[in-house]
């Protein structure tokens, strides 16, 4: 009983809130992208923000786990950069 109000009172929200920054950091990349080199990236919104397809792209990655990634890499970026300003 713990364990389920743990996962949905803490870890499904974190993991929302990972994808939608992961999502919404991937798609402002690949807009500044498709501005400086060339349109080949889509452009919609939608696209990066679509967790629940489960299609996988030619490197073996669905949406999810690319969005999920670029969050947590995000997340340590935004970590570093407060340590280097306290520190």
């Amino acid at each position: 009983m713990f364990g389920f109000l743990i996962d949905h009172l803490i870890f499904k929200p974190l993991r929302k809130f990972t994808l939608g920054m992961g999502g919404l950091f991937r798609w402002s990349f690949f807009q500044l992208l498709n501005v400086s080199i060339e349109e080949k990236y889509p452009k919609s919104l939608e696209y990066y923000w679509n967790n629940e397809d489960d299609s996988i792209d030619k490197y073996g990655f669905n949406t999810a786990q690319k969005n999920l990634f670029a969050g947590f890499m995000l997340f340590i970026c935004f970590i570093i950069l407060i340590e280097k300003f306290e520190g």
